[in-house]
């Protein structure tokens, strides 16, 4: 048995050392392109980088995670209407926010529960109400 174990540590360690199958160089690439993603979406538009959303005049910039394909500028005057809800699961709590376009096209991103992204999703429904759009919260 010993002689088991020790060959799986020698062809582990050889394994590691190759630069082509390393999983801790795929770990560094997806940092990178993840750092870069978010970076490149929030330089024209401004704002932090940890903000999942920022509203800049009448234009709501989406900034949330890899999910939300497409384009991630959405004035509010195209927002037909914007569901708010709760969900808890296996990847935590958060609030899922789908906004639903006058074209017919929904965009959906998540915000966590913390205290400064509590505070940007208020910030966001103060701007609906303001522009108008209808709201629906659930959970």
């Amino acid at each position: 048995m010993t002689e088991i174990l020790e060959k799986f540590s020698i062809s582990l360690q050889e394994w590691l050392m190759n630069p082509l199958f390393n999983p801790f160089h795929y770990l560094l690439a997806a940092v990178c392109a993840f750092w870069l993603f978010r970076r490149i979406s929030i330089l024209r538009t401004g704002g932090e980088f940890w903000e999942p959303f920022h509203i800049v005049g009448d234009t709501l910039y989406i900034h949330a995670a890899f999910y939300c394909i497409g384009r991630r500028v959405v004035p509010f005057s195209e927002m037909a209407a914007v569901h708010i809800s709760y969900a808890s699961g296996r990847g935590g709590r958060r609030y899922i926010v789908k906004i639903r376009r006058k074209k017919g096209i929904a965009k959906v991103f998540m915000i966590g529960t913390n205290k400064k992204e509590l505070q940007k999703l208020e910030e966001l429904k103060k701007a609906l109400k303001k522009h108008r759009v209808g709201v629906r919260e659930w959970g």
